[in-house]
């Protein structure tokens, strides 16, 4: 009788806790920054493409995908994004390289961090294209994170569009 008296209290300090949480308008696991894209761009006349998604919660964790493939050379890589920081319209991500081909040593590898960057400039026929950079393939090692790069993201998006919130 006593065990289940204490499995129903703590029963019913959790609803109330997930209550509480919920009247207060914090919501578990709720996205405060994303970035998502597609497009093209050229690189000294190189077609290239490239989709990525990211998201971060409020407990401050990140995740997402990324993936580009270089047609002139032939390079398609996949990574998983593990960092997001969102300045107004711009967001820079980073992450790991998980599937790459051809595999050419020592930065285009499987395990290499890489960064990338994009700026959201707006929707429309009259707004000016977004932006993105290259993606840095940085080797293995601890990874760098997202912060502290400055704006880098010069190149314009061709047939393409990304939303930064």
């Amino acid at each position: 009788m006593a065990s289940k008296l204490l499995g129903l209290s703590i029963a019913a300090i959790t609803v109330a806790a997930l209550l509480l949480m919920v009247g207060s308008g914090v919501a578990v696991g709720q996205v405060v920054a994303s970035a998502t894209g597609s497009g093209q761009i050229r690189v000294s006349g190189d077609l290239r493409t490239f989709t990525f998604n990211a998201k971060t919660d409020n407990s401050g964790v990140t995740s997402g995908q990324t993936q580009g493939f270089n047609r002139n050379a032939g390079v398609r890589w996949h990574g998983t994004l593990n960092c997001l920081n969102v300045i107004g319209n711009v967001a820079t991500m980073s992450g790991v390289v998980t599937d790459i081909s051809p595999v050419t040593p020592p930065n285009f590898v499987v395990g290499s961090n890489i960064v990338f960057q994009v700026i959201d400039n707006g929707e429309g026929s009259k707004a000016p294209p977004d932006l993105i950079s290259l993606t840095f393939f940085l080797g293995v090692g601890p990874p760098p994170g997202c912060t502290g790069f400055g704006v880098f993201a010069t190149i314009p998006i061709e047939n393409g569009n990304v939303k930064v919130h």
